[in-house]
């Protein structure tokens, strides 16, 4: 009689509780390593501008740049006219990040057309720099101005960045001018009509259609409250909070 062949068992390790490689294991980053919020943004609406800020890499070159600056405005100008949903107003260029006034008509439209933005400004910048690869540090941070008081200081955090950037450096900002690097030169919000358009420069960004970005921010018509409201360019505006 043929014995049937014997089964063999081998000895498992209980499985482990806790710790080892998996989804979601190991201390989570904190301070500058966490980046923007992956949590849902505020609601955006059509009546509402929104400040957003990006941040570029280490490894790509000063915004504050005749030929970045370029890229940048073709980009805003082809993002702007790509869609009738979403619409860059106002921008300001620091070394390495830049700030905008966008509107859109709902939080999808924002998301949209940052998201081209994004893709047009990473492929500028890239040709500019002969390489590939990634342009931006993080995802947008966007905060949505809901008041005229939120929108004034908003227009001149962005507008008069540049101002704030020197006063932190220890350096004087001086009087008077406008940030070349910035949509300041097409602003018609200083006070005492200083500033403005200037002669032949295209405009690269869109009129404000929300009432907020267009005469809300500037107060009362007609009273001396919207004079005392524009914005002076030796102002050194606060951080927004």
């Amino acid at each position: 009689m043929i014995r049937g062949a014997r089964q063999l068992r081998f000895r498992l390790s209980p499985p482990r509780s806790h710790g080892g490689r998996r989804p979601g294991a190991g201390r989570k980053p904190s301070g500058a390593r966490a980046g923007v919020s992956h949590h849902g943004r505020p609601s955006v609406t059509a009546s509402s501008p929104v400040h957003v800020t990006l941040r570029v890499l280490p490894h790509v070159w000063n915004l504050r740049s005749q030929r970045a600056l370029r890229v940048v405005e073709a980009a805003f100008e082809a993002a702007t006219a790509a869609r009738s949903t979403f619409r860059v107003v106002h921008f300001a260029l620091e070394g390495n990040h830049l700030h905008l006034i966008a509107e859109a008509d709902g939080s999808r439209a924002l998301s949209s057309g940052m998201q081209g933005l994004c893709i047009r400004l990473a492929k500028g910048l890239n040709r500019m720099m002969g390489r590939r690869g990634r342009v931006f540090a993080d995802r947008y941070h966007a905060r949505v101005l809901g008041t005229p008081s939120e929108v004034r200081n908003a227009l001149a955090y962005v507008l008069l960045n540049h101002r704030s950037h020197l006063a932190r450096l220890g350096k004087t900002p001086g009087r008077g001018g406008v940030d070349r690097f910035s949509s300041g030169k097409w602003f018609d919000g200083w006070r005492g009509g200083g500033a403005g358009v200037l002669d032949g420069a295209r405009r690269v960004t869109a009129a404000p259609r929300t009432w907020l970005l267009r005469t809300g921010w500037r107060g009362s018509t007609g009273s001396p409250r919207a004079e005392r409201g524009l914005l002076s360019p030796d102002e050194l505006p606060a951080s927004p909070r």
